[in-house]
Order: structure tokens, then sequence, then C-alpha cells
């Protein structure tokens, strides 16, 4: 028996089915973009431990190393203002990429809202 794929079109098949497929694509939509805000997250936190790991050795190279002598407290103040101010540079790309998935899942939401009120207009003047 050979299956003819025109036959299982999900129109024809049940009226519901179509809408379903719409809610599961759009579902899978808003999944993966989140996927790619939690992934773009990881990134953006692996990359800033990354450079903190690298400036806390330095300071320890600073405070141990070489034959000088240094000044400890002045070395630890200016290790304190640059981890500070990276810390709060780093949240405030954590709070951009928080605004944008944001507006990015606003206007998916939108623009699904918009789809299912033409179809349901289209839908009302079928009948």
């Amino acid at each position: 028996m050979i299956w003819n794929a025109e036959e299982f079109r999900a129109p024809e098949l049940f009226p519901l089915a179509e809408t379903g497929q719409k809610i599961m694509r759009a579902t899978a939509t808003l999944q993966a973009q989140s996927i790619r805000a939690l992934l773009r997250c990881q990134i953006e936190g692996a990359s800033f431990l990354k450079r903190r790991l690298e400036d806390d050795l330095k300071f320890l190279d600073k405070l141990t190393g070489g034959d000088e002598f240094v000044d400890a407290f002045d070395v630890f103040v200016n290790f304190a203002q640059n981890a500070t101010s990276d810390y709060a540079s780093e949240v405030g790309k954590f709070a951009s990429i928080g605004a944008k998935l944001a507006s990015e899942t606003a206007g998916r939401v939108r623009k699904e809202a918009e789809t299912t009120i033409d179809d349901m207009a289209a839908a009302t003047l079928a009948t």
C-alpha cells in the first residue's frame, strides 16, 4: 500500500491541527530563543570569569613577585577599583542581554498574536 502525503495534510485531517501546529512551532521558537539567550549569558560569564582570574593572578604576582618593594596598599586599592569597575560593567552587560531577550520575546508574541487574529478573521469570513 502506498501512502499519499497529501491525504494526511493537517487542514483536511482535522480543523484544529493547523492551530496546534502553529502553537507547537511558536513554542519551539520561544524555547530556541531561550536557549540562545542562556548560551549567550554563559559565554559572557565565562569570558568575564577568565578575565577576572587573569587579573587575580596579576594581582598576586605584583604583591609577591619581583625584587623591588611595592606598596601593598596601593596595589590592593588599584586591584579593588578595577574589580569593582569590571563587576559593574558585567552587570550592565547582563542587564542588556536580559532587556534584549525581553524585547525579542515581546516582538515574537506580538507577531504570533497578529497571526492568530488574522487566522480567526479569515476563518470567520470563510464560514
